[in-house]
């Protein structure tokens, strides 16, 4: 009855704006409320109330400011933001959520992209011909819908079809276990956990029984790592022109995943396995050892993740643990890697290794601030001395919060220590909540280490190339960009 009278009511103000705009357009003018007195519209207000009183509407305006610290010294983000979430129950079992947001970064009105990224500056030793010719791409505006799902709950069955994220680590911001949906580096690892996450279209069902808790994934919507635009100053990895991409909703690419987790002597443990696409391509190529320009032929592959977490309080102390072995992963071999000595590095340049990576955490309070002490690794399995990437891959870090309410403020800091890179990233962070929907926030992103060095344009240009010159950096590649950022947040 109540959709009957709601599709009246639109069929009335259809019909009512249509004879409006023909009156006005033969040079009538109708007295409108006169019309109004004498319209019947169905009264739906008491059916009204049970409905729309349940739906949830909220979410929040938010501008992020950021301003560069080290030479060239530019504001380089003033992104403003509007994010709505909508939760709306359809039936005694059958829910509704909708998130979605729109921005728009107001920097690239004010400055212009060598700025921004300081492009002139990281590349002084190329030509500026080959400076000024480069790709140009900037992230705004974007408005896009971050989830849009429907969830059922039967007796023993939780199923939630739909776009949506799904999370199966333990240890926050580690990407361990928890390589389900991909990220975009837009602004490499800085913003918040789900804001750098990329949703998919994906099938989640959760079984419910004393033998322990199953959940099966169905993800037909293939999507992998997105880069930071071209020309801003998180630009480090692009998409190689002619990568070959999987199609999505086809059978044979779909991605699969089933969950195990089960309560053991207190400890929250889970099993699981992952049958995926890597986020990231492999770029096969043919490089001849004399220095001459290589062709690529970047492909996305498949893998398998075998992955394990657990969780047990000791005391004070919140135990956290990640492992994955991972079957068929690509890893690039060095420039110099001509076993056969054919004159071309081997093997199209890449090396299929098993690998396992394992994390551990330990949650505390101390002197009175909530810590988080975290270890991760990769290890590469059957190593082979001509890979560009060591045997071992490990990281450090330690994150700090704690609140003081009597000046209504919360102080946290992360700090991420990358072993063989040698890199360190540290973020400290204020916030101020000034009434219950405003806050602010000041904060800075300090980065440390090295730039990669596979040389450079010029030199293949000029036939100067060093085939022995390689090493690969992740933070150290944005050394120069440390940061002081502002967030102003209002919430309803």
């Amino acid at each position: 009855m109540r959709g009957r009278k709601i599709v009246e009511v639109i069929c009335c103000l259809f019909l009512f704006a249509s004879g409006l705009a023909t009156a006005q357009e033969v040079g009538f003018e109708p007295d409108l409320d006169e019309l109004f007195s004498s319209m019947e519209i169905p009264s739906f207000e008491e059916e009204n109330h049970g409905f729309w009183s349940s739906v949830e509407v909220n979410g929040y305006l938010k501008n992020e400011t950021a301003y560069r610290i080290r030479e060239p010294r530019s504001i380089t983000k003033i992104r403003n933001i509007v994010y709505l979430n909508t939760q709306a129950p359809l039936a005694d079992d059958v829910g509704f959520n909708m998130s979605a947001w729109a921005y728009y970064d107001h920097a690239y009105d004010l400055f212009n992209y060598e700025t921004i990224a300081a492009r002139l500056e990281r590349n002084s030793d190329e030509p500026l011909a080959f400076v000024e010719n480069l790709p140009q791409e900037k992230d705004s505006p974007v408005a896009t819908v971050r989830e849009l799902y429907l969830d059922l709950s039967l007796d023993n069955v939780d199923l939630r079809l739909g776009k949506q994220y799904i999370i199966w680590g333990v240890l926050e911001g580690v990407r361990i276990v928890d390589e389900i949906n991909p990220q975009d580096f837009r602004e490499l690892i800085l913003p918040d956990l789900l804001d750098y996450r990329i949703s998919l279209w994906s099938l989640k069902v959760d079984m419910f029984s004393d033998w322990g808790d199953l959940q099966l994934v169905v993800i037909p919507e293939l999507k992998f790592h997105k880069a930071a635009p071209q020309g801003s100053e998180w630009e480090l990895l692009q998409d190689v022109p002619g990568t070959r991409k999987p199609a999505s909703w086809q059978l044979e690419n779909t991605e699969l995943g089933v969950r195990w987790a089960r309560d053991i002597s207190d400890v929250e443990l889970t099993l699981s396995y992952f049958y995926t696409w890597d986020d990231f391509p492999v770029i096969f190529r043919t490089v001849k050892i004399d220095g001459r320009e290589p062709e690529f032929f970047p492909t996305y592959t498949r893998i398998s993740m075998w992955g394990t977490t657990a969780v047990k309080q000791v005391g004070p102390f919140i135990l956290k643990g990640e492992l994955a072995y991972v079957e068929g992963k690509f890893f690039g071999k060095s420039n110099t890697a001509d076993v056969d000595n054919d004159g071309y590095v081997d093997t199209n340049g890449v090396a299929q290794k098993n690998h396992i990576r394992w994390g551990a955490g330990v949650d505390v309070v101390v002197f009175g601030w909530d810590a988080s002490f975290g270890a991760t690794q990769w290890i590469i399995l059957d190593y082979e001395d001509e890979l560009i990437q060591e045997k071992q891959d490990t990281s450090l870090n330690i994150f700090v919060r704690r609140e003081f309410p009597k000046y209504s403020m919360t102080a946290q800091a992360l700090w991420i220590y990358l072993k063989e890179l040698n890199e360190v990233y540290i973020k400290p962070k204020i916030t101020f909540q000034l009434t219950n929907e405003f806050q602010m926030a000041v904060g800075m992103d300090l980065f440390d280490g090295q730039r990669s060095d596979f040389g450079t344009a010029s030199e293949f240009l000029e036939n100067n190339f060093s085939s022995e010159i390689q090493r690969a950096q992740f933070i150290g590649n944005f050394h120069n960009n440390d940061r002081i950022f502002f967030e102003f947040k209002y919430s309803f």
